[in-house]
């Protein structure tokens, strides 16, 4: 098969490459340095040249350090691999994308349907089925680990029992059941297993030999220990019997992850590069930052990428046609560094700031303890642990907050900022929190 010949050249630069005024292992070693993620690791694709930056750590308490071997937990990056599958299927002529999905269910199992429209494969792709991000009947044994016991008879009791909200075609709704059940349907028609599928039709014939399904109990010497907020999570693992697979199960190397946007940068003649070139087009208007997406895939100007995140892992993959640049950035962190992955490509789209936080106090961290009510139903409780303030709102989980200044505190998992604010007795009295554009106050309980 010809594609073989092209994927072999992974060559490493010397030289260092710079991205507007910064070498890229500045910006690495930066976000490192500010706490953002323990280890990053960028392949970068330019002038027929891929180059491997890495900085930080696969595991903070062994100091093993990452490379472009390590593997990752890629996420969501996945469903681009469903969505190929499904154009592949479509190309050998065992599906049409406009088919009902209703007809590939086991008998039995009822789709949903809306104004007499029924949910096509096309529907999932483009993530406009109107099914909703997640299944309402999803209780994990394990949070931390949270897809593996989600099975088929889980998800056909949901879809035969659910009730469609909106039309179907009407809207983009990212959503993790949809593309599971985009790759239950692809194992489906090929009588196989997902990770059966995804290895003959992708892994193989690309020579991914360092891409799998994170199977419990595998031990991989390469594998990053994840981290949320600093501390190490439980990898999210798989069988072949966890139905949301094909939304983010794939785990994976920077060397790996060039290679395959480097198939479809510059795709074969085969069924596998006809899938690919098919799965680019875009197809739906997202509605912002000039967005679109084609199958799994989404299209920003001229850059077509996506994203992934786990418990402790955040992810980019992305490649502009035009320019023939492509970009793989891993993170071992449940911070995202897309922008880095989109900067490389598009200099006008800036970095993000780096936020670092300044040393305060225990004896005033102490004074911010409390229990703070934004609305009866919501409220935030604000603990201190070994010298460390987390902010925790009602049903959430708990997050480090860290300082700006005495009183001004900054998350790391979401774009957001708390203020604490003294009364005339000179004591906090309440505290606000700022988030989408909005400033919410909530007053400190006695």
């Amino acid at each position: 098969m010809k594609p073989l010949r092209r994927f072999t050249l992974l060559l490493v630069v010397l030289c260092p490459l710079f991205t507007g005024a910064q070498p890229i292992e500045t910006i690495l070693k930066e976000r490192v340095d500010a706490g953002e993620t323990p280890g990053i690791v960028v392949a970068f694709h330019q002038n027929g040249m891929t180059t491997f930056y890495h900085v930080g750590y696969a595991d903070v308490a062994s100091q093993r350090l990452v490379d472009s071997k390590t593997l990752f937990e890629i996420g969501s990056i996945t469903k681009t691999f469903t969505t190929i599958m499904i154009a592949q299927l479509a190309e050998e002529g065992k599906i049409k994308l406009k088919d009902p999905v209703q007809n590939f269910l086991p008998s039995g199992v009822t789709m949903p349907t809306r104004n007499g429209r029924s949910i096509t494969f096309e529907d999932l792709a483009t993530a406009s089925s109107g099914l909703p991000r997640m299944p309402n009947n999803m209780t994990p044994a394990d949070n931390e680990n949270p897809y593996i016991d989600y099975t088929e008879d889980k998800l056909w009791a949901f879809l035969s029992g659910y009730t469609l909200t909106r039309d179907i075609g009407s809207q983009y709704e990212y959503s993790n059941l949809g593309m599971g059940l985009l790759g239950v349907l692809v194992a489906r028609i090929d009588g196989k297993t997902y990770r059966e599928s995804v290895t003959k039709r992708i892994l193989k014939p690309l020579r991914m030999n360092e891409t799998f399904m994170n199977t419990p109990g595998r031990k991989d010497k390469n594998a990053a220990t994840g981290y949320s907020d600093g501390k190490p999570v439980k990898a999210w693992t798989w069988t072949d019997a966890s139905c949301i697979q094909g939304a983010g199960g794939l785990l994976s190397n920077a060397e790996d992850m060039m290679k395959y946007l480097l198939a479809n940068l510059k795709p074969s003649t085969n069924s596998l590069g006809k899938a690919m070139i098919n799965s680019h087009q875009p197809r739906l208007d997202i509605g912002r930052n000039n967005m679109k997406i084609a199958l799994g895939w989404h299209t920003r100007n001229k850059i077509i990428w996506h994203n992934g995140g786990t418990g402790g892992f955040r992810t980019f993959a992305g490649y502009e046609p035009e320019k023939k640049m492509a970009v793989v950035v891993l993170t071992n962190s449940n911070l995202g560094a897309d922008d880095i992955g989109f900067h490389l490509m598009d200099e006008s789209i800036p970095l993000k700031q780096i936020k670092r936080p300044i040393p305060v106090a225990v004896e005033l961290l102490q004074s911010y303890v409390g229990s703070y009510e934004i609305t009866p139903q919501f409220k935030i409780e604000v603990t201190l642990e070994n010298g460390q303030l987390f902010a925790q709102a009602t049903n959430q989980p708990k997050f480090g907050i860290y300082a700006e200044s005495d009183t001004r505190f900054f998350l790391r998992v979401v774009d957001a900022t708390v203020d604490f604010v003294k009364g005339a007795d000179g004591k906090i009295e309440k505290l606000v929190l700022y988030q989408n554009g909005q400033a919410m106050n909530g007053m400190r309980k006695p």
